[in-house]
């Protein structure tokens, strides 16, 4: 990260620093200091918006005495704003539940945001995730169709994983801001997904968020979901350093990590937790125990890929190639057998996506991966 290569500082993990906030030390004060002086905050605040950290920037740089009045005022405004989102959710919340569904909740970083009673400033997305059972979906349409919304379906080939509702004109939410549902948690647009729902969610452990009608998954789910939601990304593609946010919010909540450790063996994503776990631990200070960060011994062929340990930093947008071998390496049998399932994926997922298993249907697989 270069931060356009004109000044003086070493960038590194400035962004890191600002998403942690509450616990730098001196010397990484000394650092924000620094940087601060030499680039300016007129520049800063261009830098962190256009990376889509300002809620973290401000709460930080308010927090040590920077500016307080200049970063407090983009704060309160931005809790305004998620307030705004949050009265959305749970009148959603609360029409789901009239329409009988029983089996949806807020995910990723709003919902790991939330799980962990964090400031609702500290949430910049254009729009909240949440994860669905499919069984249930005519149900959610019409819960959303009864507050005014309007749908937009999202497939992978023939198999619809996702469906996006957009607010009324009228309400009143953010500019663009919409709510995704994602009934195949970390479906993935090429390739099968590699869990469900049902084998590390207890719908029975669903819980609300304060007096609010909206629903949060058990911590150790979310925690599991978000691990995994950042190997999706291969670890550092956009929204590359926000991806962690949500592991550094689901550390501060009670995890049995055993339990998420059986999770990983069982469903052969132990290579993906424990690089993403890693990761968060070097950049957010996190404290991930080593039950799952040593649960693979292949995470430092990923890492040589997407981080850059001298700096402590992420390695920006790996592409191409390098996405399909992050992938293949993912692949906790050997490598060999993560380019054969890139390749030649499930049979029913084929059948799903493209109509058939043939070998048309593979030809036109390699094309979209390739």
């Amino acid at each position: 990260m270069s931060g356009g290569g004109t000044y003086m500082t070493e960038l590194n993990d400035f962004y890191a620093l600002l998403i942690r906030g509450d616990d730098l030390t001196e010397e990484e004060l000394a650092r924000l200091r620094k940087i601060y002086a030499e680039i300016g905050r007129e520049q800063i605040f261009r830098m962190v918006t256009g990376k889509k950290i300002l809620p973290f920037a401000a709460r930080t740089f308010s927090m040590y005495g920077f500016d307080t009045a200049f970063w407090e005022k983009h704060l309160q405004r931005l809790r305004t704003r998620n307030r705004k989102i949050l009265r959305c959710m749970d009148e959603a919340y609360a029409s789901l539940r009239q329409h009988g569904v029983q089996k949806m909740f807020v995910s990723e970083n709003f919902g790991a945001l939330l799980s962990a009673q964090a400031d609702i400033g500290l949430f910049a997305s254009g729009d909240v995730d949440n994860y669905a059972d499919p069984a249930e979906k005519e149900g959610i349409y019409q819960a959303f169709e009864a507050l005014g919304y309007t749908r937009k379906e999202r497939y992978a080939g023939l198999h619809q994983i996702a469906a996006e509702f957009f607010p009324p004109e009228d309400m009143d939410v953010p500019e663009k801001f919409y709510i995704s549902v994602d009934f195949y948690p970390l479906a993935r647009l090429k390739l099968p997904c590699f869990v469900q729902a049902d084998q590390f969610v207890d719908w029975r452990q669903l819980t609300r968020y304060g007096d609010t009608a909206v629903v949060l998954p058990p911590p150790n789910a979310l925690m599991y979901i978000c691990m995994l939601h950042i190997s999706l990304h291969s670890f550092s593609r956009a929204p590359d350093i926000r991806l962690y946010i949500d592991l550094l919010n689901m550390s501060k909540t009670r995890i049995d990590y055993a339990a998420i450790r059986e999770w990983c063996m069982r469903d052969h994503t132990c290579t993906r937790a424990a690089v993403a776990a890693e990761l968060a631990n070097r950049l957010m200070k996190t404290q991930i125990p080593d039950e799952i960060t040593q649960l693979s011994g292949r995470k430092e062929k990923i890492e040589k890929i997407v981080y850059d340990a001298a700096k402590n930093d992420l390695i920006y947008e790996p592409s191409g190639i390098k996405v399909l071998r992050i992938e293949a390496l993912c692949n906790d049998r050997n490598l060999v057998c993560g380019v054969l399932d890139i390749l030649s994926p499930d049979k029913n997922w084929m059948k799903r996506v493209y109509g058939s298993s043939g070998l048309a249907a593979h030809v036109k697989h390699l094309i979209k991966v390739l």
